[in-house]
């Protein structure tokens, strides 16, 4: 007999058939049985307990393919917390308060600005030192973007990290400099930020902040992540405490300024001391370009404005033939590459450098990874399938909301900016596609948002436009290439679950709700195939389920 038997529901299964079936038993932390209520009846006991599911959809645990952990919860929890803050006046009085109240620190941390919130030259630049220095003339402050790709210190803080307008960036970073007096403006963008030393945490804080995540990610119905920058020592201290309910694909950050096999040589000795049953430490994470709101994305035009002079492309952050050298060497030594690709040149590149590396490891099984993919060259949709590339989307960001779109993607990109974020183009042309939130980059990894807008390509929020190309008269073909990108709910959900299992070699353990496979599942409260999809992300998660436990319930705070 069983552990648990759900029935009368609709349980989506993600099999090859996208099979939809009424009931499933579970015993041990192992799916026995998928079908019909009348067959279920023969694995149901004295002892089984039975939930009636009346109607409500079940689907396999979700999996994010590209997160950052544990994310905002450091700074939720220690730190100047931004993340909420809509204007300019929010933040400096959330940073304000935060500083009064703890007039002992020594340095003051933050994260979670949003630059867009901004506007003018500090849209473009990056707000300025100055606000900061009104605040606290006298002691360190370092804020980092809600983007990651960019930081704002006060003039003690470069001071201290010895940062100033003559200091050299390193390769692909950015130093922002005052056009008018030559001075510092108080922004660091991507690579520039090594040289500012952040807080280091101790093993009991991150291990709190983790608990917070896992906390966070099971009342969203995830049950398995890949996480950037993975903390693997304070993961397998998690697993041993029994404490740990999610499968982890650990991820480490490769830099194109240190020596590569030293690099090669620090992941193979996490992999040897902390790789456990649920976490994996197998994964290079490489930055390849930045972003378009700091001009610094590679892209194969220029951008119309906001780039660094005429003609500026943005920032191609590795010399080819290293990147290929280090493909080659990932891939022979048992290593899955993740790759951040945001310009359309960006990722041409990488793909390049990917089909030069497989010339000489041949064509084995790696499952490499693109993420991001912001813009996409029309001629290398066709690339990632013959390379057996991965397509890893962020479905959170494809739709036009004003405070980004409008005010930076339209102006530096022009008609670009009507083509981004594609996800259905990837679906046509074959490619396996993975979904993720880049939390906290998106704040909230509510998959069911995700899914709606990847089905509508709108987010109805009062705060954001729907139907952006309709109302400002933009003609009928603009609107027709987001209804292009649309993806059927079947696709998405295969992109957050099968798919994502795939794409971490976990495919024969979970990711569907077949026999065999470990019982990771989620019980929404509602149909997604049966109601309106501008309304997807009003459904919630009533239980997660991890390996046959329950790790999740709505309603129970403990």
């Amino acid at each position: 007999m069983s552990d648990l038997v759900l029935k009368n529901g609709v349980i989506y299964t993600a099999d090859i058939f996208d099979g939809i079936v009424e009931a499933a038993a579970i015993k041990d932390g192992k799916i026995i049985y998928t079908g019909d209520n009348r067959g279920v009846i023969n694995f149901t006991g004295p002892t089984t307990e039975v939930i009636d599911l009346n109607g409500k959809m079940v689907i396999p645990g979700l999996w994010d393919t590209h997160i950052h952990m544990p994310g905002a919860k450091l700074t939720e929890l220690y730190h100047i917390n931004l993340y909420d803050s809509k204007n300019p006046e929010e933040a400096i009085k959330t940073i304000f308060d935060y500083i009064k109240a703890r007039p002992d620190k020594p340095v003051y941390y933050g994260g979670g600005l949003a630059p867009d919130i901004f506007s003018g030259e500090e849209l473009l630049h990056g707000p300025k030192k100055e606000r900061l220095d009104k605040i606290c003339p006298d002691k360190p402050v370092i804020i980092t973007f809600n983007d990651l790709h960019g930081c704002w210190l006060n003039s003690k803080a470069l001071e201290i990290n010895g940062i100033t307008a003559r200091t050299k960036p390193p390769e692909g970073g950015v130093i922002e400099i005052n056009p008018e007096t030559g001075l510092l403006w108080g922004i660091l963008k991507e690579n520039a930020m090594e040289l500012v030393k952040f807080e280091e945490f101790s093993g009991d804080e991150n291990i709190d902040a983790l608990k917070e995540f896992q906390k966070m990610m099971h009342g969203y119905g995830y049950t398995a992540i890949l996480a950037i920058d993975s903390p693997a020592e304070c993961l397998t201290a998690l697993d041993r405490r029994g404490e740990l309910n999610m499968r982890i694909s650990g991820s480490f950050v490769f830099y194109p300024d240190k020596p590569i096999n030293e690099q090669f040589d620090e992941l193979k000795k996490i992999r040897d001391a902390y790789d456990c049953a649920l976490v994996k430490n197998n994964v290079i994470k490489i930055f390849v370009d930045g972003v378009v709101e700091h001009g610094t994305a590679y892209l194969h035009a220029p951008y119309l404005e906001g780039g660094r002079g005429p003609g500026h492309r943005g920032i191609f952050l590795w010399n080819s033939e290293i990147l290929t050298q280090t493909f080659i060497k990932a891939n022979k030594e048992g290593f899955q590459l993740h790759l951040h690709s945001i310009g359309d040149a960006a990722t041409s590149k990488v793909l390049d450098a990917l089909e030069a590396a497989k010339k000489t490891t041949g064509s084995g099984d790696y499952r490499n990874t693109i993420t991001h993919l912001q813009l996409v060259a029309a001629e290398d949709y066709a690339r990632f399938r013959e390379l057996g590339v991965i397509a890893n989307l962020q479905p959170y960001w494809a739709f036009k909301m004003p405070s980004v779109w409008e005010k930076i993607d339209l102006p530096k990109l022009g008609e670009r900016a009507w083509h981004q974020q594609p996800i259905g183009s990837f679906f046509k042309s074959g490619v396996t596609v993975t979904a993720s939130s880049d939390y906290p980059v998106t704040l909230y990894p509510n998959a069911m948002r995700a899914v709606k807008i990847a089905v509508t390509r709108d987010d109805s929020s009062p705060s954001h436009y729907q139907d952006y190309a309709v109302k400002n008269g933009r003609g009928a073909e603009k609107k027709e290439a987001d209804i292009a990108e649309r993806v059927s709910i079947t696709q998405i959900l295969r992109a957050f679950t099968i798919n994502g299992a795939y794409s971490t070699f976990n495919e024969n353990i979970t990711g569907s709700i077949e026999t065999g496979k470990d019982a990771d599942l989620v019980i929404l409260d509602n149909n997604l195939f049966n109601i309106d999809p501008l309304s997807i992300d009003k459904v919630k998660v009533e239980k997660t389920i991890f390996r046959g436990k329950v790790v999740y319930e709505a309603g129970n705070t403990q």
